[in-house]
This record gives C-alpha cells, sequence and structure tokens, in this order.
C-alpha cells in the first residue's frame, strides 16, 4: 500500500520555524509523505519578516501539476498566499484537481511582518474558501474574514457562521489569542464542538502552520474530523512545550520534540537493559555488588531536563504509585516527570546452593522515577558535565579501585563524615564536593569509604549506560589479573 501523500503549498521560511519548513517537518512526525509547493521566498528569522518574493503564478501552477499528475494527495493545506493572483491561481488549481483543502489563511507572521495582500483577503472569500473542506484562522484572521470583533468564545461561533457562509465545509477558531479553547463549526451540520485547552509556556512562531499541517495528516490518515482536531490541538501544545530558542525573537514550535522525547525515554530504556546484558555475562561482576544492591541509571539528553520537572523524583518526593501525577503523566516506561531511568528493585546477586555468586538477577524493568538515590549521583556531574549521563554503583574496595587504576580510569572520593548536616541531597552533595575539587572535571569514578550505618560505594559514570558499563568489565579483566598475580 502506498503511504499517504499530503501536499502543502505556502511560503519558505528561511528562519526555519514556519512556512514550508514548519510543515514538512510535521507532515514527517506524524508518518505522511509531504509534498510542497512553494509560492513565495521570504527572508525571514525570529525577529521577523525582512522581505517576500513571490514566485510567478506559472510556476505555482507548474509545481501542483507536478505532484498532482503523480501522486494521489488526500488532502492538502495551503499557508502563506501573499497575493490576489496567487490566491486565484491556487484556487482554480484546487478545483481542476479536485483536492481536499485545508486553509491556514495567514496574514502575518508570529515574529512580526505582514504576509497577505489587503486585495488577497477578498479573493481568498470569494475564490479559495468555497472550493476548501476546511479552514483555521486564529482569533485576529476570523476577525478579518468574518468582520466579527471576538472579545469572547461566543463571538468565535458568531465568527465561525459568517466564515462557513462562503461555502467551505468546517471553520476552525483556534484560541490561542483568546482562551486556548478551539472552536470546530460543521456548516453542513450547523453543530459546533469546542475543545478547552491551556496555555503552555514555549515558542508559538509557526503555531499556525503547524496546526493546519497536522489537522491535514490526521485527516490523511482517516480520522474524522472533530478527533483529528483533538489530535492536532495536542500536537500543537506539545510542540510548543518542547521548542527551543535558536535566534533572538520568538522561538519556533518544534514539531518533532514530543516524538522525540518519547524515542529518546526509548532508547534510555533498551540502553539500561544493554548494559545489564554486558554485566550480567561477566563471571567477577557479581563479586562488585554491594549489600545493598546496584543499579544502572541513565537520564534522557539534556535538552529534555527543561520540559519536565527537574529533578522531580531526586527531591525527596517519591509518590506512591497511584499519585495522580504518575497516572497523569506516564507511559509504558514510566512517568514524565523525571528525567532518569532505573531498575526499580535494584540488581543483586544470585547464589547458587554452596552460596557462591554465580548470577546476577534485575527486579523489575527499567523505569523512569526508579533510581532515585543514585540520580542524585547524575545530577551531580551533569552541573559540570551535560554528556554525563549514566551512573552504576559498586561495592567500595582497594582492589576494585586499584584495578580501575590499572584500567587508566579516572578517581574522586569524598568523606561522609564531612556532609553537611542539613544538606537534604546528600548523595549530590558528595559528588559535587568532589568535582568541584578536581577543577569542575568529573572523573570516571567517585568513591567513599561510608560512615556508620552507610556503606561504602563506587560510582563509575559515563555517557551512557553501556559506557559505563564496559568500564565495567574492563574493571572486571583487571581484577582477575590481579588475581592471578
Amino acid at each position: 500500500m502506498k503511504k499517504k501523500v499530503v501536499m502543502t503549498i505556502a511560503g519558505s521560511d528561511s528562519g526555519g520555524g514556519a512556512g514550508i519548513q514548519a510543515d514538512v517537518k510535521t507532515f514527517s512526525t506524524l508518518g505522511v509523505h509531504g509534498a510542497c509547493v512553494i509560492v513565495s521566498v521570504t527572508s525571514q528569522n525570529t525577529t521577523g519578516v525582512k522581505s517576500v518574493f513571490d514566485l510567478p503564478v506559472p510556476v505555482i501552477e507548474s509545481q501542483i501539476d507536478a505532484v498532482c499528475s503523480d501522486m494521489a494527495v488526500s488532502f492538502a493545506k495551503t499557508g502563506m498566499l501573499s497575493s490576489s493572483d496567487i490566491v486565484k491561481a491556487v484556487a482554480k488549481k484546487v478545483s481542476e484537481n479536485k483536492i481536499l483543502l485545508v486553509v491556514d489563511p495567514v496574514m502575518s507572521a508570529e515574529a512580526g511582518g505582514a504576509l497577505l495582500q489587503n486585495d488577497a483577503v477578498s479573493w481568498m472569500k470569494k475564490s479559495l474558501l468555497p472550493v476548501s473542506f476546511a479552514v483555521t484562522p486564529n482569533i485576529k484572521e476570523a476577525e478579518i474574514l468574518s468582520g466579527v470583533k471576538i472579545e469572547t468564545p461566543e463571538d468565535a461561533k458568531a465568527a465561525a457562521i459568517e466564515i462557513a457562509k462562503t461555502g467551505v465545509k468546517y471553520v476552525v477558531v483556534t484560541g490561542g489569542h483568546l482562551d486556548a479553547s478551539d472552536t470546530i463549526y460543521d456548516s453542513a451540520a450547523g453543530v459546533f464542538t469546542v475543545l478547552p485547552g491551556n496555555f503552555v509556556s514555549g515558542g508559538t512562531h509557526g503555531t499556525g502552520c503547524t496546526f493546519s499541517s497536522a489537522l491535514v495528516a490526521h485527516l490523511a490518515r482517516g480520522y474524522p474530523f472533530p478527533v483529528a482536531c483533538r489530535m492536532t490541538k495536542k500536537f500543537v501544545t506539545d510542540a510548543i512545550s518542547y521548542s527551543e530558542k535558536v535566534g533572538n525573537g520568538v522561538p519556533p514550535v518544534n514539531p518533532a520534540g514530543y516524538a522525540n522525547l518519547l524515542r529518546e525515554r526509548a532508547l534510555v530504556i533498551e540502553n539500561i537493559l544493554s548494559a545489564f546484558d554486558l554485566l550480567k555475562n561477566s563471571t567477577v561482576f557479581p563479586q562488585l555488588i554491594p549489600e545493598v544492591g546496584t543499579n544502572i541509571v541513565m537520564t534522557v539528553p539534556d535538552i529534555y531536563r527543561n520540559t519536565t520537572i527537574e529533578n522531580y523524583y531526586a527531591a525527596d518526593a517519591y509518590p506512591s504509585p497511584t499519585h495522580p501525577f504518575v497516572l497523569k503523566d506516564s507511559d509504558a516506561f514510566g512517568t514524565f516527570l523525571s528525567t532518569g531511568a532505573a531498575f526499580p528493585g535494584r540488581i543483586h546477586k544470585v547464589h547458587d546452593r554452596k552460596g557462591a555468586f554465580t548470577s546476577v538477577k534485575a527486579v523489575g524493568f527499567p523505569s523512569f522515577g526508579s533510581g532515585t538515590h543514585l540520580m542524585k549521583a547524575v545530577d551531580a556531574a551533569q552541573k559540570f558535565d551535560p554528556a554525563v549521563r549514566a551512573c552504576i554503583n559498586l561495592k567500595y574496595s582497594p582492589l576494585i579501585l586499584e584495578a580501575s587504576q590499572k584500567a587508566g580510569y579516572t578517581n574522586l572520593f569524598f568523606k561522609r563524615e564531612d556532609e553537611p548536616k542539613n544538606y537534604v541531597r546528600k548523595e549530590e552533595w558528595g559528588s559535587v564536593s568532589a568535582i568541584s575539587k578536581n577543577g569542575d572535571v568529573v572523573p570516571d569514578l567517585i568513591y567513599d569509604a561510608g560512615d556508620v550505618g552507610k556503606e561504602a560505594v563506587i560510582r563509575v559514570f559515563g555517557t551512557d549506560a553501556v559506557d559505563a558499563a564496559l568500564k565495567i568489565i574492563r574493571i572486571c579483566d583487571m581484577l582477575q589479573e590481579l588475581f592471578r598475580k
């Protein structure tokens, strides 16, 4: 079966945050093939639009013909159509090719700058909306298209009714400039659906483009219109939440942000399991496990630490599994409130009948929100080097330290008795204290000799869990050499 093909007819944003660029990123993230027809080239960045160059109408028409003659375009969207000639030409091609079209009536850039000529607005109402499937104006655009001043949700409904008189089947008035609620109007049925929302912090450059292109992608995949709108709203909210500042102005939305976070969470779990597979096959490793057990902790990349509640689980606020936050903000890999994952029941020695350490066993499946104690050591290391994302703890012994030095690894130590009495995050304090005395350079190992009621521990750091595990395997090899001597 051929992949679903959608098309965007819009302007190019040289800053990469809106227009064709935002559309194609959205299409790719949502699993459809995105064809593109460029109608204008803008010199644009996060601070605004500097200039606009419209492509000749025959070139625009030729692009549409080229795509439609080869691919079965299930849905298409328009973005920036700056002139009346371009609007009329696109409307003609939409009719000729029987395209199901979603119109994003782009009139200005979020960062500033007009993108639609005044006379083009009337032609959009006369020629484009009558042949379109849906239109997705924001509050300001809906006011211009309808002539209705919008100050309340009821005003948004009145505007939608006026816009629908052009002949367009669905009107979606997005509420980012009102109360964050989207108003959907099915003109054929005369039915309204209101999708409530909440304002989230983050970049908003490209929100309109991303909304319309996400809607097109969901429609192409077969979702009913109200369902597609609901999914689109969540997608755009996530794109805002996971935005990143790239310039000096309004940050662009990040269509792939949430999907990339899911991918990184899965990769963390996979990496922890791979690290465990390396260690469990070692005959020496079981002898390195402390009495409290060991664990493998790893975090998502540093860029996602600002999009979760930082150090939630490492801040002595470990909620029960029935905590509403855990149920609301979690997936099969644990809670979104934590940036780090580990085995919930740690890793333990398994004895045979004679009492020998023959193997190791991990209790539970790696999940985010586990390994809170060891996670504090990773938090400490990341204050100095965000590339350090993993840690595995071993029991302390001079022989293990000797083997680590023989393997070429650096180590630091701290004294438990020096811990400030009122310091809550003591596991973090020890590592921070040691690294601070080492010119802020994170070593391979940090250890302490324990204290009354506190087992001595060695912490092995790595750029990921496998990296830390490979260091331990190397240490095990050096131990075997020392044993033979």
